[in-house]
């Protein structure tokens, strides 16, 4: 009986944590959400950023200075996203808890605005390991085959 409840509750434990997206994942649907040559930026760039942004955990939320950050990009709510912050502006007019999917779809769409508004130094991860660096790196190894 000690087994089964040891069981269950490693089972329990394993679904509460966020998924991880492999590189490769990430790099497929960047392209197929058209962050590929987005603004002028090459897909690593956009790579990158999640990387060190989340480590491509796709429900990742972590306490901000004003509101929270979601999801592979770290979208703050107080400006881009909706999770009730007060004062929040909700920019990409979007629930944070869609920021939190493994399809990226709403990341994606509300990163290309961030981008489109105040550019991809919006992120400071980005500027610190990712701007001026080789960005094929990123990418390499995930052509489709």
């Amino acid at each position: 009986m000690r087994v089964a409840i040891a069981v269950l509750c490693l089972m329990w434990l394993c679904s509460c944590e966020s998924r991880t997206l492999g590189r490769c994942d990430v790099v497929r649907i960047f392209k197929q959400e058209g962050l590929d040559g987005f603004e002028g930026f090459s897909l690593g760039n956009y790579v990158c950023t999640a990387y060190w942004e989340s480590r491509f955990k796709t429900e990742r939320v972590r306490s901000a200075d004003t509101g929270k950050d979601y999801g592979v990009f770290q979208i703050n709510s107080f400006k881009w996203c909706d999770d009730g912050t007060p004062g929040g502006q909700n920019k990409c007019k979007v629930p944070c808890s869609d920021l939190l999917q493994d399809d990226l779809k709403a990341s994606v769409e509300c990163a290309k605005l961030i981008v489109k508004t105040d550019g991809l130094k919006s992120w400071d991860t980005w500027d610190s390991y990712c701007n001026g660096r080789k960005m094929t790196r990123w990418v390499k190894g995930c052509e489709e085959r």
